[in-house]
């Protein structure tokens, strides 16, 4: 159940407003067909907003409309809303397969990998970036 079902309709609304903005970037009126998930894709970018800090934060959180939710409710309705979608009796599973790559040698504040864990059920696995080939950046 829900801790604070109006901050969760709150961000329904502004995934579906973040949803139609990617949708009218990636699309014309040439396209016949796209599909995304844009719960999907709000959810790996609210796992690096737990990150974010100044002027990046700013602009995360205008572009993906968490101005719609409280700053305090956020990723609580993240968590309710992902806990609704697989009510248990549904006859679905839903499955979301994100997760945040860092680079190994930074030392992650463990504020930010527990809130991790806890609204998103993700670990952050660590990469040598400094060893990709450059044709993969």
């Amino acid at each position: 159940m829900s801790q604070n079902p109006e901050q969760g309709h709150r961000l329904s609304g502004a995934n579906s407003k973040f949803a139609l903005d990617l949708y009218k970037l990636h699309t014309s009126p040439a396209d016949q067909n796209i599909f995304m998930s844009p719960l999907s894709i709000s959810v790996a970018l609210a796992m690096t907003y737990l990150g974010a800090r100044g002027q990046t934060k700013a602009q995360m959180r205008e572009t993906l409309h968490f101005t719609d939710v409280e700053e305090a409710h956020l990723h609580q309705a993240f968590t309710d809303i992902q806990s609704d979608l697989n009510k248990p009796g549904q006859p679905y599973k839903l499955y979301m397969a994100n997760r945040l790559f860092g680079e190994k040698s930074y030392k992650f504040l463990e504020e930010f990998l527990a809130a991790g864990r806890k609204h998103y059920a993700a670990e952050l696995a660590p990469v040598d970036f400094r060893l990709m080939p450059t044709s993969v950046l």
